[in-house]
């Protein structure tokens, strides 16, 4: 579930504008809002700057709209995340994340090392485990303390 289609329409645009934005097409932006299709990371975060939101807020972890402070690493070429260094920031290992989401270790890592991008609803998982950002775990604020969170 995301407010893809809320945010949309709320700023008076046709899926066929934000799937040109994205450089998809429209059937493919409107499985992103339909939930049919899991959104990529890296076009979640082009999302969240597209519509001035975090992530958190698209995905209804939080009913703030306003964004995070912006990271100073803004910018990113691939799937990039902080997985693998939030996990050893609270001493864990990658079987223990991995139980957590109910799948294998070598699953897992290919998450942490962006050989394989992360689902989003183990994103949820994991900000929800950690409490802290999807926005921080995808570079897009280095804050670390969420927002309010809904659920």
């Amino acid at each position: 579930m995301n407010r893809l289609k809320e945010l949309r329409k709320e700023n008076n645009l046709k899926q066929i504008d934000v799937a040109k934005y994205l450089e998809m097409s429209q059937n493919g932006y409107s499985q992103y809002e339909t939930n049919i299709s899991n959104i990529p990371t890296i076009k979640l975060r082009k999302l969240a700057l597209f519509f001035n939101v975090s992530i958190d807020y698209i995905l209804y972890l939080t009913n703030i709209k306003t964004p995070y402070n912006p990271s100073n690493i803004i910018k990113i070429a691939n799937n990039m995340n902080r997985l693998k260094d939030v996990r050893e920031d609270k001493d864990l290992l990658q079987i223990e994340i991995a139980k957590i989401l109910n799948m294998s270790q070598n699953g897992y890592s290919q998450y942490e090392t962006s050989y394989c991008d992360i689902p989003i609803k183990n994103l949820i998982i994991l900000a929800k485990y950690y409490n802290i950002p999807i926005d921080y775990l995808l570079y897009l604020t280095d804050d670390r303390k969420p927002h309010k969170r809904d659920n």
